[in-house]
């Protein structure tokens, strides 16, 4: 017995060594997640798509050679094959802003979707937080049942006894039984949705998670609402949009281009005698100056990136309005919740109470089975709401740190 007994504290403790702690999920799924993993890397293709365009010049230098050669009749002052080689430096002056437009779109939607990044890491980490206190939720209600079938099963091998020497009746069995098989039912169904739990924290996480242990987060009041990186992702996207129309509207301006071409020739079946001053090199620049006079679709282009931008603004607004509502209503969803503790902690109190003198008087047959089964299943679902509340209230501390629109890592890591 003894042996027995340090063989289940030895494995009590391995359990809780490998128990994943609140800190070490969060940190897992800021780390391992593999959709935030993607967000990042396409950040850095946007990162790269802006440095492309930060030289708002275009400047180009292109080499090559190129060979030409006549066949057929050919007149005397023609040259058979001249062979070219050239550098070509190109570079745009002024493009009517265009390109200056393009460096900041490109510069707005990497720093815009920066910010929806965090936004869906707060996200990600929110439902991490959830998953964890509802799968200790289902923990803890799987203990509760548990002392239920324990209690259960005393009651029904005593009422067993009783009723082979015939002091108690078939029914007094039944019941006991089938109210036992039940909450063994129960108590399977609650380890399929332990189960569910944890392999969606699995998922978030990119880790094997099979127990939990019982961290808490910190206790913060009074924390002041401040814009999320969401609505800053929105703000952002507002500027790339503005970019869009001024790419659009640089059709309508002056486009000034310089171009340089350095030329080496060669020249092969040729009479040298006509063609006496051919050049062998050549330097060739040109400066090109044009302006578009009309064309049928920017009007209307700009008048649809104006509407666009006009309802993305609509949206923001809608989107302010909606974060200081979540955050205030999370206030108070945590006031509701610690007023709901104090009343489920009282009726646990109260359960236990009933319970004990009831279950006294069913042994002493002063009340019948439905009595003591009704006051075992008050007591034992009183502590299962007590234990949810108590995970609810986590949840919610969560939703009201994560609503305020503060960095969440000063808070939970």
């Amino acid at each position: 017995m003894k042996l027995f007994k340090k063989l289940l504290l030895i494995s009590s403790l391995v359990v809780t060594s490998n128990a994943s702690t609140l800190k070490e999920i969060i940190n897992d799924t800021l780390h391992n997640n593999l959709n935030l993993k993607a967000l990042e890397i396409q950040n850095q293709s946007l990162q790269k798509n802006y440095e492309s365009v930060e030289n708002i010049f275009n400047p180009s230098l292109n080499v090559g050679i190129n060979y030409l050669q006549l066949d057929g009749d050919t007149r005397a002052v023609q040259v058979g094959s001249t062979t070219t080689a050239f550098a070509k430096f190109s570079a745009s002056l002024y493009d009517g802003g265009k390109s200056s437009a393009i460096k900041e779109q490109k510069k707005y939607e990497y720093k815009s979707a920066k910010q929806s990044t965090d936004t869906t890491k707060r996200e990600t980490i929110l439902k991490a937080v959830t998953l964890f206190f509802q799968t200790k939720t289902i923990q803890e209600n799987i203990k509760v049942f548990e002392e239920k079938t324990t209690a259960l099963e005393a009651q029904y091998k005593r009422v067993k006894i009783k009723y082979d020497i015939k002091m108690a009746t078939i029914d007094e069995v039944l019941k006991l039984k089938s109210e036992y098989e039940s909450t063994e039912y129960l108590i399977e169904e609650l380890k399929y949705q332990k189960e569910e739990l944890l392999q969606n924290l699995s998922l978030l996480t990119n880790k094997n998670i099979t127990f939990l242990d019982d961290s808490k987060l910190p206790t913060l009041q009074n924390i002041d609402y401040k814009e999320s990186s969401s609505i800053e992702s929105l703000k952002l996207s507002l500027k790339a949009q503005n970019e869009v129309t001024n790419i659009t509207s640089s059709v309508n301006l002056p486009q000034l281009k310089l171009e340089d071409t350095f030329n080496v020739y060669s020249y092969n079946d040729y009479n040298s005698k006509i063609l006496a001053d051919l050049p062998d090199k050549q330097n060739q620049l040109m400066l090109t100056l044009s302006y578009n006079l009309f064309d049928t679709t920017s009007k209307d282009k700009i008048e649809a990136l104006r509407l666009a931008h006009l309802a993305s603004k609509q949206k923001l607004e809608y989107v302010k309005n909606q974060e200081k509502m979540i955050f205030n209503l999370a206030t108070k969803k945590l006031i509701t919740l610690q007023h709901k503790l104090n009343s489920l902690k009282s009726a646990v109190e109260m359960g236990n109470s009933v319970y004990d003198m009831v279950k006294i008087k069913y042994q002493n047959g002063i009340v019948d089975n439905i009595a003591y089964l009704d006051a075992l299943s008050k007591k034992i679902y009183n502590i299962a709401l007590y234990k949810q509340a108590l995970n609810d209230y986590e949840i919610a501390k969560a939703n009201y740190y994560f609503s305020s629109g503060k960095d969440f890592e000063t808070f939970l890591i």
